[in-house]
């Protein structure tokens, strides 16, 4: 019996969660480790290797939560939405959305940018009043006492 598409694909795995092996060996390097699988990891290892192994092996398979690290960009959304609905009102309705969406993101970003440049003026600004008041009292720890 010879079935044209496998039942089992990684299509529907949660969002959050990656398939299990995707990204090879170097994936796992990038997901986040609760202290407590850390730790029973390490134990594992120490007691008897085949253990540690074991979870290791687990926390690969499983498909841990990746990183925001892991490189995929939240912010194209004509690829989360997938493909053509087929009605045309609809695509023009969600491509201005999308383009008023993409607005609205390099809004976001030029705002975060600006408040950037303001912190480091206000730093420098910060910055500069400690060294002249270091120098203020510097010259006067420094100044000629008068013979008493």
């Amino acid at each position: 019996m010879h079935h044209a598409h496998s039942s089992m694909t990684f299509a529907s795995a949660p969002a959050d969660r990656t398939p299990p092996f995707a990204g090879g060996w170097r994936g796992a390097l990038d997901r986040r480790w609760h202290p407590m699988e850390l730790a029973s990891m390490i134990v594992g290892f120490v007691l008897f290797w085949p253990i540690g192994l074991a979870i290791l092996g687990w926390k690969k398979w499983t498909g841990a939560p990746k990183s925001p690290r892991d490189g995929r960009s939240s912010t194209n959304f004509a690829r989360d939405l997938g493909g053509d609905t087929g009605n045309s009102a609809f695509e023009a309705f969600k491509q201005a959305e999308l383009e008023r969406l993409e607005a609205e993101r390099l809004k976001l970003h030029q705002a975060q940018a600006d408040f950037g440049v303001y912190l480091e003026r206000l730093k420098q600004a910060r910055d500069r009043e400690e060294f002249d008041r270091f120098m203020g009292e510097r010259a006067t720890d420094q100044s000629p006492r008068p013979a008493a």
